[in-house]
């Protein structure tokens, strides 16, 4: 297997999978029917956790899809964390994406008010339409093009998703995208979109006030080892019209691939006019390193550090800081098949405010239960996938 480098969905289309093959360069993985190519993947997990049971996972929400249910409770045992199905149509010139996601993870993933919009299922639907080779234009909702990790576990190092990804980092977008390779080394991509993780505009301010958000990044691969990937999100109408908190973002990927040894670290960094809880602007930074290693086709290790730091206040303080440190370990029993995937991680998490749940007062006000500052998980996540 080789883990993503990119994240979700780079402008290639390949259901976000940005350092993939177009459709006619792929495995025999996919069922392929002439331009059309259909695939599907099976996620599930048991997870054991210090959290206590029936209070929330975390106040901060920072975590998401394993330890917890799609209430956001704290949850041991067995559970099911996404049921996938990616379409992709690609006839060269045009073609349309889709991906579905059912499960916990999809409840988690979107927001109470996507269902009212019907895109609680969907991760991504949109056209493409490309008029030169080097240049594609999409139009619709897609995965953010921001950050290192997929939200599919097996493209990444780790099992669970980082911090980084579920609290500093926009999910999806609504809106136009336009992507163009200017040779082997260098792509640019610009972006007009409804803000972040939002379907339509009405979703803020009641729908008053309905300006886009631009964006953009620009990628470089400064030799066969070492990409750079630079990129962010500018509200146009900040004072009004913050989306999501984000009044401006910066995303700063570099990724390194040596041999059987794979190294990313992604900083992020998050602007907000009078965003902080003191009534200040919001200021957010967090960076997370992650390493990877295939002793053997069936045996990998992989480990991420992290670190947070966000103008926020969970317990009475108005700076909040995390840092987590992950280990994982990657069994692929069929050798040279990376279609089962079989990871054992233990995650540990400590934060200067107590936002992990430890004891519950058996009321819905989480304001009854109490928490604490450390967390721990381990958990046993299974994966079966059509498209490796």
């Amino acid at each position: 297997m080789t883990y993503a480098q990119h994240a979700d969905d780079a402008p290639t289309t390949e259901l976000g999978q940005a350092d993939a093959a177009r459709p006619s360069e792929q495995s025999a993985g996919p069922l392929t029917l002439g331009p059309l190519h259909l695939s599907m993947f099976v996620d599930a997990y048991a997870a054991w956790q210090t959290g206590g049971t029936g209070t929330l996972a975390t106040l901060s929400e920072h975590r998401a899809f394993s330890g917890q249910g799609s209430t956001l409770r704290s949850e041991n045992g067995f559970a099911l964390s996404f049921l996938g199905f990616d379409v992709l149509y690609d006839a060269g010139g045009f073609g349309a994406v889709a991906s579905m996601r059912f499960g916990s993870a999809a409840n988690i993933f979107h927001s109470q008010s996507d269902s009212v919009f019907g895109v609680n299922y969907l991760t991504q639907a949109y056209a493409l339409y490309r008029p030169l080779e080097q240049l594609e234009l999409d139009l619709g909702m897609f995965m953010s093009p921001f950050g290192y990790e997929a939200l599919e576990s097996w493209k990444n190092p780790n099992y669970t998703i980082s911090a980084l990804y579920t609290y500093g980092q926009p999910n999806w977008h609504t809106g136009f995208r336009a992507a163009w390779q200017v040779n082997d080394d260098l792509s640019l991509m610009g972006l007009l979109v409804n803000g972040a993780n939002n379907i339509s505009e009405t979703q803020q301010q009641g729908g008053l006030d309905q300006k886009p958000m631009v964006g953009g990044s620009v990628s470089y691969r400064v030799s066969s080892a070492l990409s750079l990937t630079l990129g962010g999100l500018l509200a146009v109408d900040s004072k009004h019209n913050d989306d999501e908190g984000f009044d401006g973002f910066a995303d700063f990927v570099a990724t390194l691939q040596l041999g059987a040894l794979s190294t990313a670290l992604n900083v992020d960094y998050i602007y907000t006019g009078d965003g902080a809880p003191s009534g200040a602007d919001r200021n957010y930074i967090g960076g997370s390193l992650t390493s990877g290693y295939r002793f053997h086709e069936v045996v990998g290790i992989a480990a991420r550090g992290e670190y947070m730091r966000d103008d926020a206040n969970y317990d009475g303080k108005d700076v909040w800081q995390l840092a987590t440190g992950t280990l994982t370990l990657d069994v692929e029993p069929i050798a040279g098949l990376s279609y089962l995937v079989l990871r054992w991680e233990n995650r540990w998490e400590k934060s200067n405010q107590r936002v992990f749940g430890k004891n519950s007062r058996g009321t819905e006000d989480i304001a009854d239960d109490t928490y604490r500052r450390t967390w721990f998980e381990s958990v046993l996540g299974v994966v079966v996938t059509t498209d490796p």
